[in-house]
């Protein structure tokens, strides 16, 4: 009995060390899944190639380590490279696109056309010029990466626009060759050209103004319809070749349609043992005599029409009207209006009441921000900086004290009683979204400024976030290097001036 547990004992637990854990199961892992997902949701493979392979790379390499039950240090060693590089293809991602932002929109413009789906061979030229063109920004040669990023455009442009062609006129284009393969061509060749002829003409407006939408369908479905036409028309006649009766069941079927409207009319058989022409004769004397009967009732609605202008008239309303039963409709408003005076005007007292109650809210909202601006000015010194209302009435805490040694993003000790007071000041505005901005003076290079102004703002960020528990969705960062100047850069005064970070504390 002994030796029977120890058997199963020793079983039980090579069926533990065996045990595969999956890389699900990894918390670090799951981490890094997200991360990875957060690159490619901003095209980090499109603007920062070259470091999102490396960071794909590493990560492949840690699943696969996961599941061959590596050692735990050879699973973190791959995520820490995983996640070093993502957060790294994430900030290149946002320098590519700043460098490039003049060349986004084409190709913006034709993934919004559906050009991957429905031309994906001239989409994938035009990416793939344009994701060389981010490989020479990531690899820091911004000259060459402008210079190819240029010649995407034609491309993307022209995908665009085909895409438009596919999507407006992919159906029509199916209808007309369905037509031609029921031999439309021999049979309905009228219709056809006819489909042809409105698909040419959506084709000219499209060429003419790809986005004008109401003429080009105008015309699209007008080519669908007589594709479809064509093609009915095509299969009628080759069936009659086919068979004799074809032509007697033909008939009966035009005899059919034209008692379904006798029928619906109330007329009763139609003489068709006197031919076609008869029963239609039939047709449309029974619809002049219903027209007579229509000017008929027309004259009496005019006389019930004048009866009721001249009850309006004493009510001073308009009676320029016609219709008898919108003329009654405004006497029965009209009466409604007088009944209902005093309900609608306590219900505009209301109003006012309700009026006067918002502006006093928004009054002492606003009085209150007033207070709070009061109060951050006075913790701020000029030293280190000011208080500033933005265009759009959001605070602005412009710090030019918070400085940084040449090159470098790193905070100083000494500036953590300057960032005590900014903890403060957003400590006031709980609600408030937050933008940190790094800007240089306009020496040295010009993307080198940008990159160096985004880690100064990272940087700043990182601390306000860890230091006061701050939500990643609240609080974002740019750098925008010299490109918003507050004061000369030809001047010490002046560049020390614009060597700033500013914090926007937004509503």
């Amino acid at each position: 009995m002994k030796k029977q547990i120890t058997v199963l004992l020793l079983l039980f637990i090579v069926g533990l060390i065996g045990k595969n854990i999956s890389a699900s199961d990894d918390p670090f892992y799951m981490e890094m899944q997200q991360l990875m997902d957060s690159v490619r949701i901003a095209d980090g493979n499109v603007f920062a190639p070259k470091t999102y392979e490396k960071a794909e790379k590493a990560f492949r390499k840690a699943e696969e380590a996961i599941n061959s039950n590596k050692k735990r240090k050879t699973i973190d060693e791959y995520l820490n490279e995983t996640k070093g590089y993502a957060e790294n293809a994430l900030k290149a991602t946002e320098v590519a696109r700043l460098t490039l932002a003049e060349y986004l929109e084409p190709r913006s413009k034709a993934i919004a056309a559906k050009a991957p789906m429905h031309v994906p061979e001239l989409y994938q030229k035009a990416e793939q010029i344009f994701i060389k063109a981010a490989q020479n920004v990531e690899s820091g040669n911004v000259k060459n990466g402008l210079k190819e990023a240029e010649k995407s455009v034609p491309l993307f442009d022209e995908a665009e626009f085909e895409a438009i062609r596919a999507e407006i006129m992919g159906k029509a284009d199916l209808l007309i060759q369905k037509a031609v393969e029921a031999e439309a061509t021999k049979y309905a060749l009228s219709t056809l050209d006819k489909a042809r002829g409105a698909r040419s003409k959506c084709d000219a407006i499209l060429t003419k103004d790809r986005y004008e939408r109401t003429e080009s369908l105008k015309e699209i479905r007008r080519a669908e319809y007589e594709a479809r036409h064509a093609a009915n028309i095509a299969q009628s006649v080759r069936s009659m070749e086919r068979n004799d009766q074809a032509w007697e069941q033909m008939m009966l079927v035009y005899e059919i349609q034209m008692k379904r409207v006798a029928d619906e009319v109330g007329i009763g058989q139609l003489p068709f043992d006197n031919g076609p022409i008869a029963a239609a004769d039939s047709l449309v004397l029974y619809i002049k005599d219903l027209q007579a009967r229509n000017e008929k009732f027309d004259k009496t609605n005019l006389v019930m029409a004048e009866k009721m202008k001249n009850i309006l008239a004493q009510f001073g309303e308009d009676t320029s009207e016609k219709d008898p039963i919108v003329l009654t409709e405004r006497l029965g408003d009209h009466i409604i209006t007088m009944l209902s005076e005093h309900e609608q005007m306590a219900y505009k007292v209301n109003n006012l009441q309700a009026g006067y109650k918002e502006v006093s809210a928004a009054l002492e909202v606003r009085t209150e921000k007033e207070e709070k601006f009061k109060e951050a000015k006075a913790l701020i010194n000029p030293s280190e900086g000011e208080v500033l209302y933005s265009a759009s009435n959001d605070i602005i805490l412009r710090l030019p004290g918070l400085s940084f040694d040449v090159g470098r993003s790193d905070i100083k000790d000494e500036h953590v009683v300057l960032l005590d007071k900014v903890k403060t000041i957003i400590g006031m505005f709980p609600d408030s979204r937050l933008i940190v901005e790094g800007h240089t003076d306009a020496s040295g290079d010009a993307v080198t400024n940008t990159a160096l102004s985004e880690k100064r703002a990272y940087a700043v960020m990182q601390y306000l976030r860890e230091s006061m528990l701050m939500s990643a969705d609240r609080i974002k960062a740019f750098g925008y290097g010299s490109d918003k100047p507050v004061a000369s850069n030809k001047t010490a005064e002046g560049r020390a001036k614009n060597r700033r970070i500013d914090i926007l504390i937004m509503h």
